[in-house]
């Protein structure tokens, strides 16, 4: 059954490695490329300074997005993972291997496709009943050609709120962590923190606050990506 990715408990990761209560997953993005013709990659999980073991399942989702670049799952079980379910002791590591019975095809790598992999908490059998915090734990998998940056931006106004609609043109995805509008100062304007995966031709809606512009050509945007080490700059649209 399909899904939106906000109704579930899934802790996004960022970087090249984070630490969630004492558990770090490294890497944090998963590829599977057309120059390696790889089938498989791996992500480990290491526990650090846990004071009880924790059982964990994996879980592979099918990641799309709707169109208002809301993320979608659907359970995936053509994804081979090994272990399906293990236990982690603390100061250990778990090594779990993720990918495909065979090597995609030339054809298949052209366009990128994208997964979840999830880290599902179990909890211990004679807590079942005891109300406690399970950790599912979520690293996106992107299988397939990495297509170059084309972002366009529009803006437009809600409720005296400035909205910004970025929009990826490219075939494969791309992470937003910041959008930032600078004036012809380089002062900042505007301001959104909020971080979004947009999948290759997906867009978003970017509430920027109470701001009005004036003549646009006289500002920035500036996003900062999984992309690039330096923000990129783009021009928007009246």
């Amino acid at each position: 059954m399909k899904q939106l990715l906000k109704n579930l408990l899934l802790i996004s990761i960022f970087f090249t490695s984070e630490v969630y209560a004492n558990l770090v997953i490294s890497p944090t993005q998963m590829y599977l490329s057309e120059k390696t013709r790889q089938r498989s990659t791996t992500v480990v999980l290491e526990a650090e300074d846990i004071t009880a073991a924790k059982k964990f399942e994996m879980l592979a989702y099918k990641w799309t997005q709707n169109q208002q670049g809301e993320d979608v799952l659907e359970l995936d079980h053509n994804i081979l993972i090994n272990p399906k379910v293990f236990v982690i002791q603390p100061e250990s590591k778990q090594f779990v291997r993720v990918g495909f019975i065979q090597p995609l095809s030339k054809a298949e790598m052209e366009q990128e496709k994208a997964w979840r992999i999830v880290f599902k908490e179990l909890a211990p059998i004679a807590e079942q009943d005891s109300l406690q915090f399970l950790f599912n734990i979520s690293v996106p998998l992107f299988v397939g050609k990495q297509d170059a940056v084309k972002i366009t931006a529009e803006h437009s106004y809600q409720n005296n709120h400035l909205m910004l609609m970025i929009k990826n043109n490219a075939q494969s995805h791309i992470q937003i962590t910041s959008v930032t509008i600078l004036d012809g100062q380089k002062n900042t304007v505007a301001e959104a923190r909020e971080m979004k995966y947009l999948l290759g031709q997906h867009q978003y809606s970017f509430d920027m606050g109470q701001v009005k512009l004036g003549n646009i050509a006289n500002y920035k945007l500036m996003l900062e990506t999984d992309k690039n080490e330096k923000p990129i700059e783009i021009t928007m649209k009246e």
